[in-house]
C-alpha cells in the first residue's frame, strides 16, 4: 500500500572537515542557502553520527513526524537533529550540533518534496562553507577502528557496556540506531 511516506527520500549527505570561525555566520550561511533552494540543511558534529544509516534514519522519521503532526518543534532541521540525537530535550540535541574550530561535520540536505537536484545544493554548500569533502563512509570506519569516537558515541548515546557485551562490540551503531528509533517512543 504505497503513499506519499513511502515515496523515495530525497536527502543528500556532505561529510568533510571545515574551519568554523563563528557558529552563527557558519550556520547563517547554510540558512541562507537552504532558504535559496527551498531545502532543508542542518549541520551536524561528525564525531556523533554513526554512519549514513544513522543521519538517513533520523530525516526519515523526522519527516514521517512532520507530516503526521507528531513532531516536537515546528522546523524540519531540529527536528531531525532531535532523532539524529535521539533526545526529546532541544538542549541536548543542540549538542549534536557544530563548534568552532577545525571541525569534521556531516551536513544534511533534505527536499521534503523530493523534487530538487540536491547535487547543486551540495555544491554550493562546499563551495560558500570551505567544507573539504570525504566519503561518507569515513562515519562508519571511525566507529569500526577510532576509540575515541566509540568512547563518544556510547557517552552521547549512554549506552553501557552490558548493552554492549551483550550484543557485541561491534554492534555500536545498530545501537545507535536504535536510540533513533525510540525517540518515537518516548514522544
Amino acid at each position: 500500500m504505497p503513499d506519499s511516506e513511502e515515496q523515495e527520500l530525497n536527502c543528500k549527505i556532505v561529510v568533510g572537515t571545515v574551519s568554523i570561525n563563528s557558529v552563527d555566520d557558519f550556520l547563517s550561511v547554510l540558512r541562507e542557502i537552504a532558504r535559496k533552494y527551498a531545502v532543508t540543511i542542518q549541520a551536524m558534529d561528525a564525531g556523533l553520527i554513526a554512519g549514513g544509516e544513522h543521519i538517513t534514519s533520523a530525516v526519515t522519521k523526522a519527516i514521517r513526524a512532520v507530516s503526521k503532526n507528531q513532531s516536537i518543534t515546528s522546523d524540519l532541521g531540529l527536528e531531525i537533529l532531535l532523532y539524529a540525537a535521539g533526545k526529546r530535550q532541544i538542549e541536548r540535541a543542540l549538542a549534536m550540533g557544530v563548534t568552532e574550530g577545525d571541525k569534521k561535520v556531516a551536513i544534511v540536505i533534505v527536499d521534503a518534496r523530493g523534487e530538487k537536484d540536491l547535487e547543486l545544493v551540495a555544491e554550493e554548500v562546499k563551495r560558500k562553507t570551505g567544507l573539504k569533502e570525504e566519503s561518507i563512509r569515513e562515519l562508519e570506519l571511525d566507529v569500526e577502528h577510532n576509540e575515541h569516537k566509540r568512547d563518544k558515541l556510547k557517552k552521547f548515546f549512554a549506552i553501557t557496556e552490558e548493552e554492549l557485551n551483550a550484543v557485541g562490540e561491534q554492534k555500536l551503531k545498530m545501537l545507535v540506531l536504535e536510540r533513533v528509533a525510540l525517540l518515537d517512543v518516548l514522544k
